[in-house]
């Protein structure tokens, strides 16, 4: 009990929170919907909201009364526009009600244009459910237009006649009220790389070039008719709309199967104006999709065939007349969509081809990265073991000799220096491979020890000798004179033999043998088998072997490692001289 009131009485008082402690405002303001937040989004759709109620009542007292189609009262329709107008500061949250409210508020006569445009923009944008989007917006397209024949069967007749255009508007609005938006508005929510188009983009651009082919050009053309009971081939005006819509919404396909709509188009040429056929996008389709020149060739060919038998049985044959008009044909519809589509298609074989080799080669420099990380992991770690086992080795050798007591006064305090000797050279070399790590990019590099000469080959003996190991050490022939890439892999290799042989044989005989030869320096670490169990027994991980091996190899040398049949343990090295 003491004890934690003293705890308690220890421990330190928690800080005051500067948010409870400092003075509220006079007046806060209330807490915004979470689908209200951030504030940035609520000023838009508050300006947005303004701006459309603003516009849709100057463009509805833009008409006197009587002159456009309405079931409110009189002087209502203004009132009811601006309302329906400010119910989008409620888009986010309620776009399907709002698009329904505003919609219905076009059938009740109201004037909401813009609100309308950007009501489907957010039906499209900020609905949950694609699928509620895809029920929606086809149903609010059919509302639209049908307020448009309305509005337009008001408006005409006071203005005397009737509008050989009216068609085209009633497509025109269904475009720009609710096609285009719920497009815009589905742009953002669709995959990166949608179906079989290569982005969003291409996805959009053909689909409003559907749009456009079956609603405008049959419209256009049934008005241009202007009564005409049938066309050049005896064709019903019926008939040929539906031909020229079908037609126009394959081309939502051209980028899949272009040879198909290739064919497809020169087969209804003759039941369809050439102004009003796809022939011209269905050939750039194929010259930049399709991937057989010979079906390029043979398609291009067939529609300037079939364009001149068109051109020879619907106008007389004056050879005056008959080729500048087949020229004028020919060329738009065939010669320019066919070259251009092959500019374009070879752009964009050479952009694929230029990705393909920048991917690759970013893979393969990936893959030398990992590989130069790997090698030089490997090569951290071979010189971090060579450069602390064999001297932390033989300071705990002589440790285990101190602790002993063996030898007296005298030979303990020899000890001790030779251990503290040992350990600065260990962490000298260690220093010098830290150094190396910490490298920065500024620094050209580490200040460099000197490399090992012949003469260190026998102070790393008389080192081990000191350890209390006999060891025999014979050195063959004359030296090079440069060597520098051959020593340290030699004093590496016997390093590594003393030091596994004071691992796991202890204080035995062993003996180093270095040859030097015309072309070539073979060095050869043996140890005899141990009297008994090692005494001071040290850890052992199996990478000295393996490191030693890589050295000698990236030399071009040999290596070799095995217990011998009396059970002692032999390394055999032998490095070319460069």
């Amino acid at each position: 009990m003491p004890a934690e009131v003293a705890g308690s009485a220890a421990a330190p008082a928690p800080l005051p929170d500067r948010a409870q402690s400092a003075p509220g405002p006079l007046f806060r303001l209330p807490a915004l919907p979470s689908w209200w937040r951030p504030w940035g989004a609520t000023a838009l759709d508050v300006l947005i909201a303004m701006g459309c109620a603003w516009f849709d009542a100057q463009f509805r007292s833009a008409f006197p009364d009587g002159h456009l189609h309405s079931l409110l009262p009189q002087g209502w329709e203004t009132w009811v526009t601006v309302v329906a107008a400010l119910l989008l500061v409620l888009r986010r949250r309620f776009p399907v009600v709002v698009a329904a409210v505003i919609t219905g508020g076009l059938v009740l006569g109201t004037g909401s244009v813009l609100a309308t445009m950007v009501a489907f923009y957010s039906l499209a944008r900020h609905t949950p459910r694609l699928r509620t989007v895809f029920v929606a917006a086809p149903a609010g397209l059919a509302l639209v237009v049908g307020v448009a024949v309305l509005q337009l069967r008001t408006y005409v007749p006071h203005h005397g006649g009737n509008f050989a255009a009216i068609p085209v508007l009633i497509a025109f609005a269904g475009l720009i009220a609710v096609v285009v938006p719920v497009l815009l508005g589905l742009y953002p929510r669709t995959p990166r790389q949608p179906w079989w188009w290569e982005h969003r983009s291409a996805m959009l651009f053909d689909v409003l070039l559907v749009l456009l082919f079956p609603l405008a050009n049959p419209i256009a053309l049934v008005s241009g008719l202007n009564g005409a009971e049938d066309d050049p081939l005896m064709l019903p005006p019926a008939v040929f709309v539906v031909l020229v819509m079908a037609q126009g919404m394959a081309l939502i396909w051209r980028r899949r199967y272009p040879d198909t709509l290739a064919a497809v188009a020169v087969v209804l040429l003759p039941l369809v104006l050439p102004s009003f056929s796809i022939l011209p996008v269905s050939l750039y389709a194929l010259a930049k999709y399709g991937s057989s020149r010979r079906n390029l060739l043979l398609g291009s060919g067939a529609a300037a065939v079939v364009l001149i038998g068109w051109t020879a049985f619907t106008t007389e044959f004056d050879a005056e007349r008959f080729v500048p008009f087949t020229v004028f044909l020919v060329v738009p519809s065939v010669v320019v969509p066919v070259l251009f589509g092959m500019y374009r298609g070879a752009k964009r074989s050479l952009v694929v081809t230029l990705q393909d080799r920048a991917d690759r080669l970013e893979r393969e420099q990936h893959l030398l990265a990992s590989q130069a990380r790997m090698e030089e992991r490997t090569r951290i770690a071979r010189e971090m073991h060579d450069v602390v086992s064999h001297r932390v080795s033989l300071m705990v050798v002589h440790a285990g000799a101190l602790e002993a007591g063996a030898g007296g006064q005298g030979v303990a305090a020899d000890t001790g220096k030779l251990i503290g000797d040992m350990g600065r050279q260990a962490l000298n070399e260690l220093r010098q491979v830290l150094g190396v790590l910490r490298l920065n990019d500024a620094e050209q590099q580490v200040p460099l020890s000197p490399q090992p000469t012949p003469e260190d080959l026998a102070t790393l003996v008389e080192e081990s000798r000191a350890a209390g190991m006999e060891i025999a050490f014979d050195v063959i022939g004359e030296p090079p004179a440069t060597d520098s890439t051959v020593q340290p892999t030699l004093y590496r290799v016997i390093q590594e033999g003393l030091t596994n042989a004071h691992k796991h044989a202890g204080k035995v005989p062993a003996r180093v043998e270095v040859r030097y030869q015309k072309d070539a320096v073979r060095v050869i670490v043996e140890n005899e088998a141990p009297n008994g169990p090692v005494p001071s027994l040290l850890p052992s991980g199996g990478h000295g072997l393996v490191g030693l091996g890589e050295r000698v190899t990236v030399l071009g040398g040999t290596f070799e490692a095995g217990a011998l049949e009396n059970g002692g343990f032999r390394i055999t090295a032998t490095v070319p001289l460069p």
